[in-house]
């Protein structure tokens, strides 16, 4: 018997980009799924598009190879560089070769022909949300997420940040205590294993996630301890 899949992925905590000039695939989208989504964003032109893609805003995206203006190989190569970890769906009305290879090329998940159907898009989204463990991000200011199915924190763009252990297991706590102050004992504890453990060394810290991130990702409450600076959307 297959074991249940813990943290499964579902539509409706889902952002999606969907990339399309087509009027009628718009409208099936818009009926058939509005309402399936967390967030369902539309776009047609390339500057708009790459925009969205390298907000960290959405999970994945569908590409529609037919867009009008809009070359399919330069939206991908450009997509690819801008946001390679963004898991992308591409649909088209011609399966010819050359569509298929640069939706290859292009790290795409799968590639599905029009006329699409509800039910195979509802099935390659969930699919590829879990397939590519795009789990729910906590999201910082800078476009600057914490992935939690990949246990990283990356920045825009799904560029890794080279945290050391400590910088790495500081963040992760005051991420489980965003509600409240992080006392230093409580940091010394959690972080340091118990182990000695300056002030100095602990602003040292503080300092060096702060120059690879940005200076209010951290707050410091004098005599207190910290706290993480959260966007409101995550």
């Amino acid at each position: 018997m297959l074991k249940t899949v813990r943290n499964i992925r579902k539509l409706y905590n889902a952002k999606l980009l969907f990339i399309s000039s087509d009027e009628s695939v718009k409208h099936a989208i818009e009926s058939e799924f509005d309402d399936y989504f967390k967030e369902l964003k539309m776009t047609s032109t390339i500057e708009d598009a790459l925009s969205l893609a390298c907000s960290n805003n959405y999970d994945m995206c569908i590409i529609d190879a037919d867009n009008e203006n809009v070359s399919f190989s330069e939206l991908c190569s450009q997509l690819f560089q801008l946001a390679p970890t963004l898991p992308k769906i591409v649909i088209s009305s011609s399966d010819d070769n050359e569509n298929i290879v640069t939706a290859i090329n292009s790290g795409a998940y799968t590639f599905l022909s029009k006329p699409l159907r509800a039910k195979d898009v509802k099935l390659a989204v969930i699919m590829c949300l879990n397939q590519t463990k795009r789990g729910d991000k906590i999201e910082f200011e800078n476009g600057i997420y914490f992935d939690e199915y990949r246990d990283q924190f990356f920045k825009s763009g799904g560029v890794l940040i080279d945290f050391t252990r400590l910088e790495k297991a500081f963040l992760k706590l005051l991420i489980t205590r965003r509600n409240e102050i992080t006392d230093y004992d409580t940091i010394k504890e959690v972080v340091w294993k118990g182990k000695d453990m300056s002030i100095y060394t602990m602003r040292n810290i503080v300092n060096k996630i702060r120059q690879k991130t940005y200076y209010e990702i951290i707050k410091n409450h004098s005599n207190k301890g910290y706290t993480i600076d959260i966007s409101k959307n995550s």
